[in-house]
């Protein structure tokens, strides 16, 4: 593993270029994960710095704070991070991070942040005092560490990931849940769901985002990498032949998506599941364009909580 140092030369805060986050302050510390997930789409960017790479941007608090003074008007919420897990096992990004989190969080600023990595214990003090600015997107899609660790073989461990939101709870941080990717045949089946949702319900955690695996050249070639010799790949693959390519708003590109009226399906299946559990799951359109327009994941954060927070009452009324 090879960690850089570097300068960011531009903006701290940028707009992605994923069309559900276009409006949104977004902060990426570092190029390259660590975590090498298999159906990573910015392994494919031709920024992205190559497996067992990662440079950390040691300017960018400095700059933050400046930019900040400058600025007539704050964001109301910054989303860490669109191409890389701000929470990778690296002191260097972990040290970035904490120190992008306290600058925002003091000037006021909301953080919407979305990981796949283990939570370090200082940064529970910080995120208690800022309750009311955070949110905690932990992206999970099963408790099943021998499936996990092919897919996702250096991000936190299924346990760890639920340590994450038990120690959230507990300081009055409610996470969300984002079962994203869900891989067909592997980690969308009724037993492996209704596991973690059992988990989940007993956290008390009550929101989950859900979305589907989308084959890329790349992300066919790393589950390929990741998945050889073993019963998952054909499994995956067999469910994605003679599906059609369909443009992602998310990102204005194509992309390989199951058929639609499998997804239909799946996602009702998984949304009674979870409502058996006490859990609302909604899908983005900025990744079901075909499904739904609503783009709940990232552009409209605000009226999307306000959105679940009705649903939620509807639910709980039984309506």
């Amino acid at each position: 593993m090879y960690i850089g140092i570097i300068e960011r030369k531009g903006h701290v805060l940028t707009k992605s270029t994923l069309q559900c986050l276009s409006q949104v302050a977004s902060i990426n510390p570092t190029l390259g994960c660590v975590h090498q997930c298999a159906y990573c789409y910015a392994r494919g960017y031709s920024m992205y710095p190559g497996d067992g790479k990662v440079f950390v941007y040691g300017n960018m608090p400095e700059k933050l704070r400046k930019e900040l003074s400058t600025r007539r008007k704050l964001p109301a919420y910054v989303f860490f991070s669109p191409t890389c897990d701000v929470l990778q096992p690296i002191p260097q990004v972990l040290q970035i991070t904490y120190d992008l989190l306290h600058i925002l969080l003091e000037h006021g600023v909301g953080i919407n942040l979305l990981t796949k990595g283990r939570i370090p214990a200082n940064f529970f003090p910080l995120l208690k005092q800022y309750k009311k600015l955070t949110h905690i997107q932990i992206g999970i899609t099963t408790l099943e560490r021998d499936i996990q660790k092919k897919i996702e073989p250096y991000a936190a461990t299924p346990r760890e990931r639920i340590r994450n939101m038990e120690q959230l709870c507990a300081i009055g941080i409610v996470p969300e849940v984002k079962l994203d990717p869900l891989i067909p045949g592997v980690t969308d089946t009724a037993e492996n769901l209704t596991a973690l949702f059992k988990v989940l319900q007993r956290l008390g955690v009550n929101s989950t985002g859900i979305n589907y695996l989308f084959l890329r050249p790349q992300i066919k070639k790393n589950l390929h990498k990741a998945l050889e010799n073993t019963p998952f790949l054909s499994k995956i693959l067999e469910h994605y032949q003679n599906c059609k390519s369909m443009n992602l708003l998310a990102e204005q590109s194509r992309v390989i998506a199951l058929g639609v009226d499998y997804r239909k399906q799946a996602y009702e299946n998984i949304s009674r599941w979870a409502k058996e559990f006490g859990i609302y799951a909604y899908v983005c359109g900025c990744k079901n364009p075909d499904i739904t327009e609503e783009p709940l994941c990232g552009t409209n954060w605000g009226r999307h909580f306000e959105k679940i927070l009705v649903q939620k009452h509807l639910f709980k009324e039984g309506i």
